[in-house]
């Protein structure tokens, strides 16, 4: 099972600090996260920054990026700040 920890305003748009996967790949997590919390969730995912056991996986090929059982991945929108 994968833990999806959800952050910040995609915490807000799903109405839950985490849920669990059984998702094969990031790019079949995001989907279903899609789905599962529709299109407001959907569209700031666009722009995420993606965990995966702590790493940022943005220089990485991540959709293509294999999770496994115990993986957490996490999932914050653009921060900005000064």
């Amino acid at each position: 099972m994968i833990e999806v920890k959800l952050f910040a305003s995609l915490r807000t748009a799903a109405g839950e600090k985490r849920y669990y996967s059984e998702a094969s790949t990031v790019k079949e997590l995001l989907r279903e996260a899609s789905k599962r919390y529709g299109d407001e969730f959907a569209a700031k995912l666009k722009i995420a920054t993606i965990l995966v056991n702590g790493k940022n996986i943005a220089h990485l090929r991540w959709k293509r990026t294999r999770l496994k059982d115990g993986d957490i991945v996490s999932l914050f929108p653009p921060l900005a700040g000064g």
